[in-house]
């Protein structure tokens, strides 16, 4: 699928989709995910390499395995997710991004303003 790319291994690609998932509410709390068959036939991967992103992904506390019924997603997987993902966004993908506007000449208050617009004028 278009999805993956050579640059990273598979696994940890289709990790961050069910990730992604379970932060956009498509996988919610204590629900069933896919079976691995399934989700290696419709990412069109080898059940190992699914495996393996299954496994990653109960390693670390997102994902639980109720032998005998499926793979379930943590009560606490949401935050799980965000808590892993904030500081690495914070100090590559913001600060990169930071980094870019000021060489560009790109004033303070300009991204300040496109900040503000995101998030939609809230001070969260």
């Amino acid at each position: 699928m278009d999805k993956f790319n050579n640059q990273r291994p598979l696994y940890l690609q289709l990790k961050e989709i069910i990730e992604e998932a379970i932060l956009v509410d498509v996988l919610k709390p204590d629900e069933v995910i896919p079976s691995i068959r399934s989700l290696a036939k419709d990412y069109k991967l080898n059940p190992i390499t699914v495996s393996n992103a299954i496994d990653v992904l109960v390693e670390t506390g997102i994902l639980y395995k109720k032998i005998g019924i499926g793979m379930f997603v943590c009560q606490e997987a949401k935050y799980k997710i965000c808590e892993q993902q904030t500081d690495s966004f914070m100090k590559k993908e913001l600060r990169i991004a930071i980094e870019k506007a000021k060489m560009l000449g790109i004033a303070k208050s300009t991204v300040t303003e496109i900040i503000t617009n995101i998030y939609g004028g809230k001070n969260d």
